[in-house]
């Protein structure tokens, strides 16, 4: 009927959210997203608020391993690697290749070639 002044039901009401991401006070941003933090001997990487992966700061295959899952996931850029951590390009887009094939930590560990005599 024409005059009723009946609001229609609203239909797919989203409600949005803001993210904010929290960091610790002492992480270093590696985007707008992602922080890292050295505490001891350990290294922590957190989304916002959360810690999502952590190894010794002496691990290598780890800290490669975690950068590159970052990159492959769209987690953050090259760049932002290169620039927080001081690595080269060409490193990381080896450690993502490597990534690629491995998918698992233990196959991305490096193999220390032994020497045939």
């Amino acid at each position: 009927m024409e005059g009723d002044s009946k609001e229609e039901p609203t239909k797919n009401k989203v409600a949005l959210q803001i993210l904010l991401p929290m960091f610790p006070a002492e992480a270093t941003l590696i985007n707008s997203m992602i922080a890292v933090q050295r505490r001891a001997e350990t290294v922590y990487y957190f989304n916002g608020s959360m810690p999502m992966f952590m190894h010794n700061e002496s691990d290598i295959d780890s800290f490669r391993y975690i950068t590159s899952q970052l990159l492959a996931n769209g987690s953050c850029k090259q760049k932002d690697i290169v620039n927080c951590f001081g690595v080269s390009a060409v490193s990381v887009k080896r450690w993502v290749k490597r990534y690629k094939k491995s998918k698992e930590l233990a196959d991305f560990v490096s193999k220390k070639k032994s020497l045939k005599i």
